[in-house]
């Protein structure tokens, strides 16, 4: 990966060829798009795309860096208000997991285009898997960390779980809207649906390994 630049002219043109990058992927397929299409649509030359980029290959693995970054960033924010359920026993479970599902699905919600682009692209460039790996990989510990508030068996098990649940939920509601409507009543209903399965998961665990702890 090229160097980042330091003068705000040419960290302006990289930002601008980013976001040209983003609608073209989205918009034409990554298959598509070229440097060339990138170039234009940022209103720049095409060497000013190749002093800042190899490739497209490498724009996209900028992108879905800066997006995991973002992510992971909201979730901090999110997560200061509830995550501690020792500190905050009044938690209500439910209350928690719904609006962390409406968070997550708005943020997929933003460009569903471009992440299926990220998913397709995963599987063929060992790049761009290793960025979304570890990406998700503190996505997938922050689920356990809030799974081992529950004091429950198997907290890997059940937080591997829940993850898997959550992130189905999501791209069922953002992927295949079949029967849900994009921001009205019906989508609402679709994730208060999820969180009480979520919860109900979360707490029957924790039912369970109270009975076998007492047996």
């Amino acid at each position: 990966m090229k160097t980042l630049p330091t003068q705000k002219r040419a960290l302006i043109k990289r930002q601008s060829l980013i976001n040209a990058a983003k609608g073209e992927f989205s918009n034409n397929g990554f298959e598509v798009a070229t440097a060339k299409t990138i170039a234009a649509a940022a209103a720049v030359a095409t060497g000013t795309f190749y002093r800042h980029f190899d490739n497209k290959n490498e724009i996209l693995r900028v992108i879905a860096s800066t997006r995991f970054d973002e992510l992971h960033q909201r979730i901090k924010r999110l997560e200061l208000k509830t995550i501690n359920r020792t500190q905050s026993p009044s938690l209500n479970t439910e209350a928690h997991l719904l609006e962390t599902l409406m968070f997550v699905h708005q943020f997929h919600a933003q460009d569903p285009e471009l992440h299926q682009v990220l998913e397709q692209r995963r599987a063929l460039d060992p790049k761009l898997k290793t960025i979304m790996d570890q990406g998700e990989y503190v996505l997938r510990k922050r689920v356990l960390t809030f799974v081992n508030t529950f004091n429950i068996s198997n907290p890997e098990l059940v937080a591997e779980n829940l993850f898997a649940m959550a992130e189905g939920l999501v791209h069922r509601l953002v992927f295949y809207p079949t029967g849900y409507d994009a921001t009205g009543s019906n989508l609402k209903q679709g994730l208060e649906i999820g969180a009480k399965m979520l919860a109900s998961y979360l707490i029957q665990n924790q039912v369970n390994a109270t009975t076998n702890s007492t047996s």
